[in-house]
């Protein structure tokens, strides 16, 4: 028995590789303990992050040490604890009496932690889905990074001041869609700097390291949505300047993006036109442009 809980995303990514040819006869019991964690939760106290976590980590360890104690009989088997708090045990059941034992130990999880948590699968019939959850682990890993850097306050509370310090202007944007995040760049980076993030996960983090005059933030993202990553970064700067984007107008994502603070809402694909006179009417970029007006003159 073998228990991975650091690193757990690229460990249980490298067990897959190794299974790819020989899947057979493999159990995958999986315990989404990430769902006790709530986006508005980490958000409704910021100055609490820390403890907020460390709590949910405590309890997925005594999780995690339970399964260990019903899983002793097993032969061969890995049991991951994710940096998101889910669970996973993939064991090798190849004789009736493991096969027997995995329900076991199934059927005993669902009851102790809750049946819309767990799942049970094997790793032949459904090898490509545990590779996709492999990657969203790798994705949660870096919420969990992205929270642990909200809760320094020290490094929040410079935003304003390295904002108001910066040589040259800068643009951040939120963009998985790879063409619209190289048609962006491209125009943007002729005239300010530019730091560009694939998802909302990475950009809250490079939100508080860059401290940006404005941030354009798509709203169909990888995990966190666009909504989401907006409601973090109005958490951590109350006076960020946002634009919303998206391929459709609907109403509904109007209206909840105003409702989340955005300043602007930008439908794609843009001109480059639009897009230079959005940047240009974010505050902080006008201000630079203010303290530097002799240098541009």
């Amino acid at each position: 028995m073998e228990i991975i809980s650091k690193s757990a995303d690229h460990h249980f990514l490298a067990m897959l590789q190794r299974l790819k040819t020989t899947p057979q006869g493999w159990a995958v019991l999986t315990f989404s303990l990430s769902k006790r964690q709530n986006h508005e939760d980490v958000l409704r106290n910021m100055s609490s992050i820390n403890k907020y976590l460390a709590e949910l980590r405590e309890n997925s360890e005594i999780e995690m040490e339970f399964l260990s104690s019903q899983a002793q009989n097993l032969a061969k088997a890995t049991i991951y604890l994710f940096d998101d708090n889910d669970l996973v045990l993939l064991a090798s059941i190849r004789t009736p009496e493991s096969k027997e034992e995995i329900q076991r130990i199934y059927k005993t999880m669902v009851e102790r932690i809750e049946a819309g948590y767990s799942d049970f699968g094997y790793l032949e019939h459904e090898f490509y889905a545990y590779q996709k959850f492999s990657n969203q682990k790798l994705l949660a890993a870096r919420r969990v990074k992205a929270y642990r850097e909200m809760a320094d306050r020290h490094k929040i509370a410079t935003i304003p001041l390295r904002r108001e310090t910066r040589d040259q202007p800068l643009v951040q944007v939120i963009e998985d869609d790879r063409f619209t995040a190289s048609y962006t760049a491209s125009i943007l980076n002729r005239e300010y700097d530019m730091v560009l993030s694939r998802n909302g996960e990475d950009a809250i983090v490079q939100y508080i390291d860059q401290a940006p005059d404005i941030v354009f933030i798509d709203i169909h993202l990888p995990g966190l949505s666009g909504h989401e990553v907006l409601q973090a970064l109005k958490a951590i700067d109350p006076k960020i300047y946002a634009v919303m984007l998206s391929v459709d107008t609907m109403k509904e994502n109007i209206v909840k993006s105003a409702e989340g603070g955005a300043n602007n809402f930008l439908k794609k694909p843009f001109s480059k036109e639009r897009l230079l006179n959005i940047v240009k009417s974010s505050p902080y970029i006008q201000g630079w442009m203010r303290r530097n007006s002799a240098t541009l003159a």
